[in-house]
């Protein structure tokens, strides 16, 4: 039986879940949703070491982008491959983001192979996961993002970034 750091054995396919909630607001400059600001391509999670890992979003508050801002998730050099592009105005409030499935209040959790109604695995070692914006500032609205994840390597493990 696998156990975690302090000898606790893990249950369940994703005994771990990391929540990062992000409030956007690209109006000022630097913040969350400000395309080409500083937190364009920002890590939603820090990795350490070797883990298996999902990726879901939950909208609390629609967002708003004036230019038609898209966001997606990834890691550095697949920038989407946990959630490619979305207009940010077809995501609303009470509705789930994930892979490239459309919005809605529920999903189907296909095959892994399903591309448009899967929730992908992905193996992960030391890369973070990012939330990178395109096209227009995204000025408003609120994603908590769920990390489902399992560590591979003793040190294998999701922290939600304080940005």
């Amino acid at each position: 039986m696998d156990r975690d750091a302090n000898r606790v054995p893990l249950t369940g396919t994703y005994p771990f879940r990391t929540k990062r909630t992000i409030t956007f607001n690209g109006a000022v400059d630097d913040d969350w949703g400000e395309d080409t600001g500083a937190l364009d391509g920002g890590a939603l999670f820090t990795v350490t070491g070797l883990v298996f890992a999902k990726l879901i979003a939950v909208c609390t508050t629609s967002l708003e982008s004036a230019g038609g801002g898209t966001l997606q998730v990834g890691i550095t050099g697949s920038v989407g491959i946990f959630m490619p592009s979305e207009t940010a105005t077809q995501i609303d409030a009470g509705q789930i983001w994930f892979n490239d499935a459309g919005n809605a209040t529920s999903g189907i959790i296909g095959e892994e192979a399903a591309a448009a109604d899967n929730l992908p695995e992905y193996a992960i070692n030391g890369i973070d996961i990012i939330l990178s914006t395109a096209t227009a500032d995204i000025e408003s609205g609120v994603l908590d993002f769920y990390a489902l994840w399992k560590p591979i390597s003793d040190d294998g493990s999701i922290v939600a970034t304080t940005t």
